[in-house]
């Protein structure tokens, strides 16, 4: 006796389809929830780098020994969500 059944499965171009869906959704909502954001600012930030964030007049009292100590500009001082720009990171070498 020969049974003749047929299976029926998900096709390939449905997941591909769904992934893509899921990825534009993830994105949506990191984006709208400002966590991108939040791990742009963690990574750039001068305090979790093994900076301080010293006042621009200050920077030759505080920051000034050239064998320790350098100014770095890739790394930002923050007040509160934006860019502090009356103040530079310090990190020791």
């Amino acid at each position: 006796m020969k049974l003749n059944k047929k299976a029926q499965s998900i096709s390939i171009n449905t997941i591909v389809i769904a992934a893509i869906a899921l990825t534009v959704m993830i994105l949506i909502i990191l984006i709208t929830t400002g966590s991108i954001g939040n791990f742009r600012r963690s990574a750039d930030d001068c305090g979790v780098n093994g900076g301080t964030c010293i006042e621009l007049d200050d920077v030759d009292d505080l920051c000034g020994d050239p064998d320790y100590d350098i100014i770095r500009r890739d790394y930002n001082c923050y007040k509160g969500r934006d860019i502090d720009e009356d103040k530079v990171c310090c990190v020791s070498t």
